[in-house]
């Protein structure tokens, strides 16, 4: 039988909450991380705990929406959140790095599996013009998870445990079972079809390299590496062997023919190119607001909530607007402009001066833009996908999508360590290198005053006669060449053992001591005049004094060239954070114009027709 208005709803209850789990999982162990490497050690696998659930959550996206076409569609959902749950209990339980990564890894099946059905589902159960408001409804939720995710991340670990982390999926996701196990009907398809194996592992074969050449090129490894290199050829073998592949497959895991439709074609086009500008806009703004206007992490959070509003807005009002008028083209063309004309206004007027609220209103408005798409993309290509491709074909999107926005951070990241690395050059002319920025969370962040404190700590313990501290010192990349020259061997109290020792012999009557004393640029003239007395006890105890006095003008003239380097350092940094978020902002108009293209080539058509749920 059909599904009735209360199932629809109850059913779409219980996906939004998975689909909530899944958006939140993305963001919500940025700030737990810095306490689990404390606690599991492995600081060198980081990036991984991100990259396992990344990697899996795009493969399994599109493995799963051939699932929906194959089975029913609620097993295959119900299938989906358990095992986002189970990961998400065994992610708590992790023991190491290592446990930690397969378990996230697991829980990233589960979680692209949610964003395909989710996506797929509105499909089956709401006509086309109807697809929008729910579809606006989902934007929402990723927006909603970005905002909310690091503030509660945060909040678990601190007066919890970071496994809180993990486990706060654990009593939102029964509920959620509860309600697609009570409500939602089978929806299974009018006939079965054989899974594509050979399809799903060259697809996994070419996925896995690309993702993982443009997530380490560039930080990892050089992007000319070998490894980079290598797999950057692994993946574009296995392309062509999945093409091959799906062309010649009688029920292939993607059709590739499907492509052949316009509405399909355009808006995966245009979806490719939207994933990058979104990320570009949103991954580097915390290092903005931290480093260049000093707002503290946790008040970035609260900084950034304006564009997350937007990005709900924009969401929300563009499926209203979809679903009342029918007409996407208008849409989606005036977002579009309206963002391209944004991103322009940030690249010419962003400035290190600007004031905090002009950018905390250009960013709202940027989330207004970015908004709309999100929800409306999808709709298009659903519109002409035959019935019995609308799970794997809505899945590629997701997909498409996801690798655009990939390849787009890795390319914005590396302009981004351009500009810092020009802005370090002049403000180190005399050749000193950059220095180490510190990975934080999921984005960078620039511990400039930490990393001279240490340089101080260093250098006050080097003029006090440790060797090791000089060392240290003479090693570091970060000091400048003229302050390790002036460093001398054994500190301040080398310097004065050596006199001492010359004014021992002197006083005894070593005249080629006594000269070489007289002749040093540490001894003030009064003390050069004592020691022509022969008074061997007040010179002694004058020489001890100015020891002690050399160490404390030592030290103060150490302290007061590391601030004016720190001033001078942070002025370099926040230019070049400034001028790297404009580029980036250039790069994202661009990548918003190649966007428009295909949306200019849609057809204006009017979104109607239903396509009722097939029988339980």
């Amino acid at each position: 039988m059909n599904a009735t208005p209360k199932e629809v709803r109850l059913t779409m209850i219980g996906i939004f909450l998975g689909l909530f789990l899944a958006a939140l999982d993305q963001t919500i162990v940025s700030t737990a991380m810095p306490r689990i490497v404390g606690e599991l050690r492995g600081a060198e696998y980081y990036a991984w705990v991100t990259t396992s659930y990344l990697l899996t959550s795009t493969v399994f996206s599109v493995i799963f929406g051939r699932l929906t076409e194959l089975f029913s569609r609620k097993a295959v959902l119900l299938w989906a959140v358990a095992l986002f749950l189970l990961g998400s209990a065994l992610s708590g339980q992790a023991q190491n790095m290592a446990e930690l990564i397969l378990f996230r890894g697991l829980q990233g099946v589960g979680g692209g599996a949610l964003f395909a059905l989710a996506l797929t589902t509105i499909a089956v159960f709401f006509p086309p013009r109807e697809r929008g408001r729910l579809a606006g409804a989902f934007g929402a939720i990723f927006g909603l998870s970005s905002a909310v995710g690091p503030w509660l991340g945060g909040l678990l670990t601190d007066h919890l445990s970071w496994r809180w982390v993990f486990y706060i999926n654990m009593p939102v996701g029964a509920v959620a079972l509860w309600f697609i196990l009570r409500y939602m009907p089978r929806l299974s398809p009018e006939r079965r079809e054989p899974f594509d194996f050979l399809g799903a592992f060259l697809l996994v074969l070419w996925t896995v390299p690309l993702m993982l050449a443009f997530s380490f090129g560039g930080s990892t490894y050089p992007w000319g590496s070998p490894e980079i290199l290598g797999l950057f050829l692994l993946a574009f073998l296995a392309l062509g062997l999945w093409i091959w592949a799906e062309r010649r497959m009688p029920h292939p895991l993607f059709d590739l023919s499907v492509f052949a439709l316009p509405t399909f074609r355009l808006s995966s086009v245009a979806a490719f190119f939207y994933g990058p500008a979104f990320l570009g806009a949103v991954a580097f703004l915390p290092l903005y607001l931290q480093v260049v206007k000093g707002v503290s992490a946790s008040q970035s959070g609260v900084t950034v909530l304006p564009l997350t509003l937007g990005v709900v807005l924009g969401s929300v009002g563009g499926g209203q607007v979809l679903a009342r008028t029918g007409r996407y083209k208008p849409l989606l063309l005036g977002s579009t402009l309206f963002l391209l004309g944004l991103f322009l206004a940030l690249h010419f007027l962003l400035q290190v001066g600007t004031p905090l609220w002009a950018a905390v209103l250009l960013f709202f408005l940027l989330g207004l833009g970015l908004g709309p798409a999100q929800s409306a993309l999808n709709v298009v290509a659903q519109t002409d996908l035959p019935p019995n491709r609308i799970g794997s074909g809505t899945s590629m999107v997701q997909f498409v999508r996801q690798i655009g926005s990939t390849m787009g951070v890795a390319l914005l990241g590396t302009v981004l360590s351009s500009h810092l690395s020009q802005s370090f050059a002049q403000a180190f002319p005399q050749g000193a290198s950059v220095g180490r920025p510190a990975q934080v969370g999921e984005g960078m962040a620039l511990d400039l005053k930490g990393e001279f404190a240490r340089l101080e700590a260093l250098y006050l313990r080097a003029l006090e006669g440790d060797e090791e501290a000089r060392k240290a010192l003479l090693a570091d990349p970060f000091l400048p060449e003229e302050a390790k020259k002036a460093l001398p061997e054994g500190g301040i109290p080398g310097q004065f053992r050596v006199l001492e020792a010359l004014a021992g012999r002197a006083l005894a009557g070593d005249e080629g001591a006594k000269a070489a004393l007289l002749r040093s640029p540490i001894l003030p003239p009064a003390l050069k005049a004592l020691l022509q007395t022969g008074n061997a006890a007040l010179f002694l105890q004058a020489l001890e004094d100015l020891r002690t006095e050399a160490l404390a003008q030592a030290k103060a003239r150490v302290q007061a060239e590391l601030r004016t380097q720190v001033a001078k350092v942070e002025g370099a940094v926040k230019e070049g954070i400034t001028e790297a978020l404009k580029a980036i902002f250039l790069y994202a108009a661009f990548f918003i114009l190649l966007a428009l293209l295909p949306i200019l080539l849609l057809p204006d058509r009017l979104l109607q027709g239903a396509m009722a749920p097939r029988s339980a």
